[in-house]
């Protein structure tokens, strides 16, 4: 394995869970964020019917957004990522191993996180670390990366990605979970 062949597709799979962990909290809050997009197309709920009708409609698209063909999904990312690439540079059996488990342990990462935490929990988290920690947790799970490897790159994306706290919020959690497994 070349190591910038998993870099290159640990950033596809980190972008692919990213997206659905954005849909998936979008779909938490739907009534709340159709009710402002109507708002700003000026239907009010005071125009009863049209409204009913808007918010029905906008909730369908919005849904079926959050649904997720991998197939599509996945040669949709490979070509928005890297169409000036080879596929060669990329680490495919990582890929197909790691993005179809997203769904399988979505909610086993939800529980660890929430019961490693007390202030907070994963839903109160921003995405950008949501996704962070699925990544973390799947690689882990499935390919049995080393735990330093995996904390060290992990660490660098929440860097990259996410704001200055990330990388210690990431790390915290992450040693909490490691240690008492």
């Amino acid at each position: 394995m070349k190591v910038w062949n998993r870099i290159n597709a640990r950033k596809i799979v980190l972008s692919y869970f990213y997206q659905r962990c954005f849909f998936l909290n979008l779909e938490k809050h739907l009534d709340l964020i159709s009710n402002d997009i109507l708002f700003i197309e000026n239907i009010f709920k005071s125009q009863w019917e049209i409204f009913e009708e808007a918010k029905k409609d906008l909730d369908k698209k919005i849904k079926l957004k959050t649904q997720s063909n991998e197939d599509e999904d996945l040669e949709y990312f490979i070509k928005m990522f890297f169409d000036r690439r080879d596929v060669k540079n990329i680490d495919m059996d990582y890929v197909f191993k790691i993005w179809t488990a997203f769904e399988k342990y979505y909610q086993e990462v939800v529980s660890q996180i929430d019961s490693h935490t007390q202030s907070f929990s994963f839903s109160e988290m921003n995405t950008m670390n949501q996704t962070i920690f699925i990544l973390w947790y799947i690689e882990r799970k499935i390919l049995e990366t080393p735990k330093e490897i995996l904390l060290n790159e992990l660490i660098e994306l929440s860097k990259r990605y996410d704001d200055e706290w990330s990388p210690k919020l990431i790390n915290w959690i992450m040693h909490k979970i490691v240690t008492s497994s």
